[in-house]
């Protein structure tokens, strides 16, 4: 429902009707639709770092690693679509806008794993983790398998040659 409609289009009626669930249930777990977007954000936030601060880094081989970490999170977007079609929908500044209460404090901390996971590499790969270098982590281990990934979830036609290719472009964004 949120990836058709957006975060402004879901309502909790047809959030209900979707999910086969009274309206009334909706509202007995969370205290408001913001608390809904916040918590459904918060798990496929989660669940995508799981997957990234799964692989072992070591920082010997920061190369290999950050291929290890962009190929985890490809995989991870293509086995769980609806977090990462979410994900594209509900950004981070569209969930730090709604009315949090006390979830405004995991929203705060929600990062605090990967960035410590790409301020290693940056360091690894570089010698400092600055701005700079901490993007070209980002764009190499998030951006790129994301974007390699999202034709096939929005077309739904497979497209190995995508994984093949891409550790040649985390090497070519990464390489100094």
């Amino acid at each position: 429902m949120i990836i058709e409609r957006g975060a402004r289009g879901a309502t909790v009626d047809a959030i209900g009707r979707a999910a086969g669930v009274p309206v009334g249930s909706i509202y007995h777990r969370f205290s408001s639709i913001d608390e809904l977007l916040a918590r459904v954000w918060l798990r496929a936030v989660r669940r995508s770092q799981t997957r990234a601060l799964a692989v072992p880094v070591t920082g010997k081989e920061p190369l290999a690693d950050a291929v290890a970490v962009a190929l985890a999170m490809y995989e991870h977007c293509l086995r769980e679509p609806q977090d990462t079609l979410l994900l594209d929908v509900l950004r981070r500044r569209d969930v730090a806008a709604l009315e949090l209460g006390s979830l405004g404090d995991e929203l705060e901390g929600v990062n605090d794993g990967v960035v410590a996971l790409m301020d290693t590499l940056a360091r690894a790969l570089y010698g400092r983790a600055d701005r700079h270098s901490r993007d070209l982590v980002l764009l190499a281990l998030v951006d790129l398998p994301h974007g390699f990934a999202h034709r096939q979830l929005v077309s739904g036609a497979a497209a190995p040659a995508r994984r093949r290719r891409l550790p040649a472009a985390v090497r070519a964004v990464l390489s100094p």
